[in-house]
């Protein structure tokens, strides 16, 4: 007999029209006529991926075909459409200024390092440290996966296959064969590349509802070959290494990690940093014991390149990089660091209660950069030290902070004690947003001078960590008490 198999992982809401029919969906004569046997790529999700259990056919999703190679976003499509998306399942990359060691001077330390710093030597197997922490949360058994910040994403997830017979013209439902997996995307800080991870959870296959004969005798011999790819098509992105086929009695026992890498084109961007935005996905196929059939994919999960050349720490250089995309940046401060708490405080007055900041303004205040979780709140942009609007919003803060036109006599911030206090700014000067932008307001405050090194060097930190383009990138601040 004929036959026609699907897989999929990773999850999509509807089979495409190219995908293989289903039962019900008006399709049996076009069934009918190419082949006796077929099936339907279908993807599980939920805390269960991992163990055996029998399972309702209802409670797996249909997979789509491929589609074909398709043109990069552009930028400002490719943000709003990733961003919305993290918005969606609320995945946030964020640092914790309060973990951050700082040198003299409010730098971060040579001890901050072990917070992680932008993989670059990526191995066979992906960070074990992060990937367990991405696994364990929550987030890694949904349909979207876990982001556990710019550089790592995962997911937990079993495939499977439903099998049919063609009987009098009508599909018949055999068994259906699946397996667990682990995912891991893992970006590089100092080259275009993503590189994804899969691992088969050791022991997981399972044959559901298959005669006692086809149990042992069939399901366990069908094949499935996977591998990843980029969404885009060549001239931006491409994928490397082949599928890696086993039959399911022989996944069920491979322990090892795969892996391979998407590349992005730098020459293909035109954009300031050579910035593209790119997809990726797994690709699967069933064969074996007579079936075969096309391919099926998993949802596609956006990254992002670039080739900014003003990334380095301790001494390196992160010229080159890919990060996953469908997260919300955002900088935490927290008042109980004593580090910062000054300053944490004055984030907060300013965002919630900016009436009563300085400079003090006829008409009512409003001040961006407000963390809530909602990408319709506006973010904060980051610029060059000593751009144009870094020196605008120089001016600005200083004419507030020393009482000078426009902001002299009560307009301005009263006097402050010079020898041991600064005059802080939010939002920052090294935002779009800062004192000088002619759409936003600004405060000023009176804080102790090594509390603000001690926040402008978490938030260069931040800026690092984060891999905070100039004016690409959207974050906001969070302040904790």
């Amino acid at each position: 007999m004929a036959a026609l198999a699907l897989i999929l992982a990773m999850g999509a809401p509807a089979m495409s029209a190219t995908a293989a029919p289903s039962p019900g969906d008006g399709s049996g004569q076009r069934t009918a006529a190419e082949g006796e046997l077929i099936g339907k790529p279908v993807i599980l999700t939920g805390e269960d991926v991992d163990k055996k259990a029998q399972r309702p056919r209802s409670a797996w999703r249909a997979a789509p075909a491929p589609k074909a190679k398709k043109a990069s976003l552009s930028p400002e499509q490719a943000m709003k459409e990733a961003l919305a998306e993290a918005r969606k399942v609320g995945a946030k990359s964020y640092l914790d200024t309060s973990k951050v060691p700082l040198a003299t001077g409010g730098r971060a330390s040579a001890q901050a390092a072990g917070l992680g710093l932008p993989p670059t030597n990526l191995g066979d197997e992906p960070p074990a440290q992060d990937t367990n922490q991405c696994l364990d949360r929550a987030g890694a058994s949904s349909a979207e996966g876990e982001t556990l910040n710019r550089w790592l994403w995962c997911r937990k997830m079993r495939v499977g296959v439903q099998y049919f017979k063609i009987i009098d013209g009508k599909p018949e439902y055999q068994g259906t064969n699946s397996v667990a997996y682990h995912a891991v995307a893992v970006g590089n800080g100092q080259q275009r590349v993503l590189r994804t991870y899969l691992q088969a959870q050791y022991d997981s296959v399972e044959y559901d509802d298959w005669s006692l004969w086809d149990r042992y005798f069939t399901a366990p011999d069908l094949k499935m070959f996977i591998l990843s790819d980029c969404a885009e098509s060549y001239e931006y992105c491409f994928g490397t290494g082949s599928g890696i086929e086993h039959t399911f009695d022989e996944w069920d026992y491979h322990r090892e990690w795969l892996h391979w890498d998407i590349y992005s084109e730098e020459e293909a961007s035109t954009s300031t940093d050579k910035v593209l935005f790119h997809h990726w996905h797994f690709r699967f196929g069933g064969s074996g014991g007579g079936y075969v059939g096309p391919d099926a994919t998993t949802a596609d999960r956006a990254f992002r390149c670039d080739s900014a050349g003003y990334f380095s720490q301790f001494g390196v250089d992160y010229p080159k990089a890919c990060v996953n995309y469908e997260v919300i940046p955002h900088l935490q401060y927290d008042i109980s660091d004593t580090r910062v708490t000054s300053v944490a405080r004055h984030i907060r007055v300013a965002q919630d209660t900016p009436e009563k900041t300085y400079p003090i303004e006829l008409e009512p205040k409003h001040i961006p950069g407000k963390y809530s979780g909602s990408r319709d709140d506006q973010g904060l942009h980051r610029v060059a030290d000593g751009s144009p609007s870094a020196q605008a919003n120089e001016a600005m803060k200083d004419a507030a902070c020393n009482r000078k036109p426009p902001y002299e006599d009560w307009r301005g911030l009263p006097p402050y004690d010079t020898a041991t206090q600064d005059c802080d700014e939010y939002p920052f000067q090294s935002t779009e947003e800062g004192a000088g932008s002619f759409t936003w307001d600004f405060s000023v405050r009176a804080v102790p001078n090594g509390e603000n090194r001690s926040a402008g060097g978490l938030l260069r930190w931040y800026y690092f960590s984060d891999r905070i383009l100039y004016g690409t990138d959207a974050f906001w601040v969070e302040v904790r008490d």
